[in-house]
C-alpha cells in the first residue's frame, strides 16, 4: 500500500510576511537565532518558502500495511500531533527510502522526528515505532541543495532508538500465560501441556472466520520470556511453543472501533498436528482484567465437543489515557537515565518506616518525612500511591489501615477493625483515627484532622506532595495493587476499575509533576503495561520480590526471580526493575546480575530492609545498582555526599521537556 506525496503549501504572501517578522525579531521562536546568525555573518540573505524534502532509509522490514510519517515542531509538520502528521512516500516498490516534501522557509531551523504507523478502516493512525531520543532532528536553514537523507531511528552520533508509541485510538489485549499451572488435562493422549504449540487468531463476528488484520489493523504480538532475548515480535504463522513454568504473553493491538474475539489454537510440538481449540468471545472480556476459565475442545474431532482440556487464563485490557490528546512527539523521557548519573540515594517512604520499634521522628509517607530525606541529601524519595472511594490519589503505604470511633478507649487489639483506603472518601480516611500494632502493643497515631501542621499530615493527597516538594528532589511513584499469591489468596480485595486507577493517577503526575525527575514503579505487572503505554512521558520500573524467604511468593511468575523481572521490563520496554536486596546478600553472581540488566539498557533500583546499614548501602553501590533505596537516610548517607544530585538548575532545566501546555 502506498501513499501519495505530501505537498503543503502555505499563501506565499503570509509566508513572506512571517519571514519579516521573524528577521525583525517578532514573537517567533527562531527570532533570535536568526539574529545570532546576522551577528556571525551567516544569516540568509531572505526568508523565502522553499520546497523542503525529508528523506529516510527504513532497514528494518515493515510489515504490508505499514507506513513511514513525519512530524515536527512546525504547523506544517503537524506541530508534533500524529493526527496532523505527514505522510511519506516510499520510492520505489522494493527500496526502503521513504520521503516528503514540505514548503517551509527558508531561514528555519525545524525540529522533527520520523515514526511508522498503520491506519484503520476509519483512518485513524496508530504508532508502530517512533524515534525516542531525547532530543529530535534538526533541519538547519537551508536555500538551495538541502536534501539529505536519515537514517531511521539512527541519531547524529550514530545512537539507535526506537520504541513503540503509546495508544491513541486502540485497544491493548494481553492473554498472559504467566503462571506455573495453566492447563487441567483431561486427555493426555489428546493434549499433552508438554509438547504444544499456542497461536492466537483474532475471529469475525460469526466467531469462526480469521479477521484480515491488514484492513483491520489488528496487530498480533507475542513474546515468550528468555533471557536476555525477552521481545516481542510478530507471531509465527505457527504460534509459538509453551512449557509449564515458561511465560508466553500474547499482546494484541486493536482500534478501539473493533470488537473481536479470538481463537487459541493448539498444536503438537512434535508434529505440528492440530490439537484443540477454543474461543475467546467479547462478552467475556469484561472490565479492565479478568481470569477467563476457557474449555479447549478436540480439534480433530467432527463436532468439536470433546473437551480435551481446560484453561484458566489471565487477561488484561489497556485502555488509553483519558487525556491522550496532550500526549506528543516532542520528546520522551522514558528510557532517560544518562550514564553520566551517580547511583542514586532513595529515601523510602522518605526518611524511613513508622509502625515499627525506634522509628524517625517524621511519619513515614508525609511531606515533613520527604522534606528530611531531601534535608539529608536523598537524591529522590519514595511514595505509596491508593486511591480512595471517590477517586482520590492519596499516599499510604498499606492498602488499609487499623481504626476504632472516636473516644472510644482501646485496650485491646480485637477492638480495631481495618479498614480499607479503597472503601471510603478521602473526607472520611482524613477524619478515622489510626493505630498500629508494634510488638503486640497498641499505638495510636495523630489523625490527618487532627494534625495542626500540614506537612506532618499523614494521608497527604499525591496533588499536595507534588506542590510541596521542591523538583529537585526526585520521586519514586509506586502504585499499590493487591496481588495474588502462590498457594491461594490475595493481599487485599480490590474493586476499583485498574484503567480508571491508572488514569487518575497520570492526569495528575503529568499535570503537577513534570519538571522534575520522576519514575513509577509497580509490583503489578499489568500496571507496568498500563504506564508503559497509556503514557510516553516517565519511565516505568518493575518492582519485584525475587527469591525470596520472608514473604510467600506472589502467583505470577515474572515477579519471583530478578531475571524474570529482567525479561519482562525488557519485553514490554520499561525503564528498568526495582529488585528486592534479599537476590543480591551473600551472592558471588550479585555484580554480573546487574551487569547483564545494564547491558540490555536496564535500571535497577535496590530495596528492602538489607539496604538498611551503610555498609549495605557501600554494597550496593559496588555490584553497580542504579541507585539504592533505603529507610534513614538521616543515619545511612554516605559519608562524603555533599548535596542531593538534582539540586542544581541545570537539572530543573533538564526536566522542563516533560511539561505539555495546558
Amino acid at each position: 500500500m502506498s501513499v501519495p506525496d505530501i505537498l503543503i503549501v502555505d499563501s506565499p504572501v503570509g509566508k513572506l510576511d512571517e519571514c519579516n517578522q521573524r528577521q525583525n525579531g517578532s514573537n517567533f521562536g527562531d527570532a533570535a537565532a536568526v539574529a545570532q546568525a546576522k551577528a556571525d555573518g551567516t544569516a540568509i540573505a531572505t526568508c523565502t518558502p522553499t520546497l523542503r524534502t525529508f528523506s529516510v532509509l527504513v532497514k528494518h522490514a515493515l510489515e504490508p500495511n505499514e507506513l513511514v510519517g513525519l512530524t515536527g515542531d512546525h504547523k506544517s509538520l503537524g506541530s508534533w500531533r500524529l493526527e496532523d502528521s505527514v505522510a511519506l512516500k516510499k520510492k520505489g516498490e522494493s527500496g526502503n527510502e521513504w520521503s516528503a516534501s514540505v514548503m517551509l522557509q527558508s531561514c528555519e531551523k525545524i525540529n522533527y522526528r520520523y515514526f511508522t504507523y498503520v491506519q484503520d478502516q476509519n483512518h485513524q493512525k496508530h504508532i508502530r515505532l517512533w524515534e525516542s531520543h531525547l532530543k529530535p532532528r534538526t533541519l538547519d536553514a537551508c536555500q538551495t541543495n538541502c536534501r539529505l537523507v536519515d537514517v531511521f531511528g539512527e541519531n547524529s552520533n550514530g545512537e539507535v532508538q526506537l520504541n513503540r508509541g503509546w495508544i491513541t485510538q486502540e485497544l491493548i489485549y494481553q492473554f498472559k500465560f504467566e503462571r506455573e499451572r495453566m492447563f487441567q488435562v483431561h486427555d493426555i493422549e489428546k493434549f499433552d501441556p508438554e509438547n504444544v504449540w499456542i497461536k492466537l487468531v483474532p475471529l469475525q463476528e460469526d466467531l469462526e472466520t480469521p479477521m484480515d488484520t491488514k484492513v483491520t489493523a489488528v496487530n498480533v504480538e507475542v513474546v515468550k520470556m528468555s533471557n536476555n532475548e525477552s521481545l516481542l515480535q510478530q507471531q509465527p504463522s505457527m504460534g509459538v511453543p509453551h512449557k509449564r513454568n515458561e511465560v508466553v504473553i500474547f499482546h494484541v493491538t486493536v482500534p478501539k472501533m473493533l470488537v473481536p474475539a479470538f481463537a487459541l489454537v493448539f498444536h503438537s510440538a512434535k508434529d505440528q498436528l492440530p490439537m484443540g481449540k477454543t474461543v475467546i468471545v467479547p462478552s467475556s472480556l469484561q472490565g479492565s482484567e479478568g481470569e477467563l476459565e476457557l474449555s479447549i475442545r478436540d480439534a480433530t474431532a467432527d463436532t468439536q465437543s470433546n473437551v480435551v482440556a481446560r484453561l484458566k487464563l489471565p487477561y488484561l485490557v489497556v485502555k488509553p489515557f483519558t487525556e491522550v490528546d496532550i500526549l506528543d512527539f516532542r520528546t520522551t523521557y522514558a528510557h532517560y537515565w544518562p550514564k553520566s548519573w551517580p547511583i542514586l540515594d532513595v529515601g523510602h517512604r522518605g526518611n524511613g518506616k513508622s509502625y515499627i520499634a525506634n522509628p524517625p521522628k517524621e511519619v513515614e509517607n508525609t511531606v515533613a518525612s520527604f522534606l528530611k530525606a531531601y534535608e539529608v541529601f536523598a537524591d529522590m524519595i519514595e511514595l505509596d500511591v491508593h486511591l480512595t472511594s471517590d477517586g482520590i490519589p492519596v499516599i499510604y503505604h498499606d492498602f488499609g489501615l487499623r481504626t476504632a470511633p472516636h473516644g472510644k478507649e482501646i485496650t485491646e487489639i480485637s477492638q480495631l477493625e481495618y479498614v480499607l483506603i479503597k472503601d471510603i472518601t478521602y473526607d472520611e480516611l482524613c477524619a478515622l483515627r489510626v493505630f498500629a500494632v508494634i510488638n503486640n502493643e497498641i499505638k495510636e497515631y495523630t489523625s490527618h484532622n487532627a494534625e495542626p501542621i500540614v506537612e506532618r499530615r499523614i494521608f497527604p493527597r499525591l496533588v499536595d506532595v507534588l506542590e510541596a516538594l521542591p523538583k529537585t528532589l526526585g520521586i519514586d511513584v509506586e502504585i499499590k495493587w493487591p496481588q495474588r499469591k502462590q498457594c491461594g489468596g490475595v493481599e487485599a480485595e480490590q474493586t476499583i476499575d485498574k484503567n480508571f486507577f491508572i488514569n487518575r493517577v497520570l492526569e495528575i503526575i503529568i499535570h503537577k509533576g513534570c519538571g522534575r525527575p520522576l519514575i513509577f514503579s509497580s509490583f503489578d505487572a499489568d500496571i507496568c503495561t498500563m504506564l508503559r503505554f497509556k503514557q510516553n512521558i516517565f519511565p516505568v520500573m518493575f518492582l519485584s520480590m525475587g527469591e525470596t524467604k520472608k514473604w510467600e511468593p506472589f502467583l505470577d511468575l515474572r515477579t519471583r526471580t530478578f531475571q524474570q523481572a529482567v525479561n519482562n521490563a525488557q519485553a514490554f520496554e520499561l525503564a528498568g526493575t526495582a529488585p528486592h536486596a534479599e537476590d543480591f546478600i551473600n551472592n558471588d553472581l550479585a555484580a554480573g546480575m546487574m551487569q547483564r540488566a545494564r547491558s540490555l539498557g536496564q535500571i535497577a533500583l535496590v530495596w528492602g530492609d538489607d539496604c538498611n546499614s551503610k555498609e549495605a548501602v557501600k554494597y550496593f553501590h559496588t555490584i553497580g545498582a542504579t541507585a539504592t533505596c533505603y529507610d534513614r537516610s538521616d543515619l545511612y548517607m554516605p559519608d562524603n555526599k555533599e548535596r542531593s544530585f538534582f539540586n542544581s538548575s541545570m537539572s530543573l532545566q533538564e526536566f522542563q521537556g516533560q511539561c505539555r501546555p495546558n
